[in-house]
């Protein structure tokens, strides 16, 4: 077991079923509660039950679209049915959807309980459990209503990893090759080493992942400056989630950054920020891991109020960031529509057939 101390809530990573208990024991919490989504009570909370027992869970549906403030009543009214105090921890078994929702829920009630995430998707290993993010979706928007608040400590175990399907696997990749782009050339190596995913060795992939998200979290915690380097993708990304989400075919928040890498990237190019030699190396990357995303892409039009929607804007003006070379980023940079169209056009070349381009 190997543990990151940080005032964003300390890290662990290796075996929950050999270190957690004593986690827990030293926050000698009055109670111990459990939220889950549908999947992690089937699949993930087998395995925990050796150490924290056979604790009735709160049950959230799996899904991006109950990261809602529906949810949170629910698991409020299911707090209250418990009666917990300020002393009681919440455990948020899960992916993204969970950690989020969790660390909402939880920092809001009673003003605040504590909680502790165990992430089990590689997206959250990667990126949501880790920073003190908290939110809920909101109108159509991602993570439009949320705050800032740590847990008192991330668990990261890749036995859970055995439970992923395929696309979950690849959206977590995601996040790890933007933190790969945006800060630590040491994990652009490791990742360039990858044959197949299958291939992988987590604990070393994660390490690194961890190191470089905690590095910049640490630096920034409310994000004022470096912290929106981690921005790289989501302008796109985000913008592009929220449209689907709201309609029909929604599409995976992994798979929501990689389009947005591959957009922003090319406005990066575009703009000469980035070099021909490393614009191709992050292309090729993204499609020997990640392949290609195959959607509908929305017009200029259609997406531009999700875009002029993004909530880290200033000024009126949506600052994206943008990679300068492979390890270093910059951010609040501005593109001009004409540059974000040009982009736009280019990535449905990389993922649609001709004929459903741009509709």
């Amino acid at each position: 077991m190997k543990t990151y101390a940080s005032p964003l809530g300390d890290i662990y990573l290796g075996s929950v079923q050999n270190g957690l208990a004593s986690v827990i024991e030293k926050l000698k919490p009055s109670s111990l509660l459990v939220l889950a989504d549908s999947n992690t009570l089937k699949y993930c909370i087998p395995v925990l039950e050796p150490v924290i027992g056979t604790n009735q869970c709160i049950v959230i549906p799996a899904g991006e679209q109950y990261k809602t403030l529906s949810s949170c009543e629910h698991i409020w009214a299911s707090f209250i049915g418990r009666g917990p105090d300020r002393s009681a921890l919440v455990l948020n078994v899960g992916g993204g959807m969970i950690c989020d929702l969790g660390g909402f829920a939880s920092s809001c009630f009673q003003r605040g309980i504590r909680f502790g995430h165990i992430p089990t998707s590689l997206l959250s290993m990667a990126d949501a459990s880790i920073g003190g993010k908290t939110g809920i979706n909101f109108e159509g928007y991602k993570n439009y209503i949320g705050h800032f608040e740590a847990p008192s400590f991330i668990w990261i175990d890749p036995i859970f990893l055995d439970t992923l399907p395929l696309q979950e696997t690849k959206d977590g990749i995601a996040e790890i090759i933007k933190h790969a782009i945006i800060g630590s050339r040491t994990l652009w190596d490791l990742l360039s080493g990858v044959d197949t995913l299958s291939s992988i060795r987590w604990p070393g992939i994660l390490e690194e992942n961890v190191l470089i998200k905690k590095r910049i979290v640490e630096a920034d915690p409310h994000e004022k400056g470096l912290r929106k380097v981690l921005n790289f993708g989501h302008t796109i990304g985000h913008a592009l989630e929220s449209h689907h989400l709201s309609g029909s075919h929604p599409i995976s928040h992994g798979q929501a950054v990689t389009l947005g890498m591959l957009a922003e990237v090319k406005m990066a190019n575009i703009m000469g920020l980035v070099n021909d030699k490393d614009f191709q190396s992050i292309i090729q990357l993204i499609h020997r891991l990640l392949g290609l995303v195959e959607v509908t892409l929305p017009s200029m039009e259609k997406i531009r109020p999700w875009i002029q929607g993004d909530k880290k804007k200033t000024n009126g003006r949506v600052g994206f960031s943008l990679p300068d070379k492979i390890g270093s980023c910059g951010w609040n940079i501005l593109v001009e529509d004409q540059d974000i169209a040009m982009s736009l056009d280019w990535l449905a070349t990389q993922v649609v057939t001709p004929s459903e381009r741009l509709i």
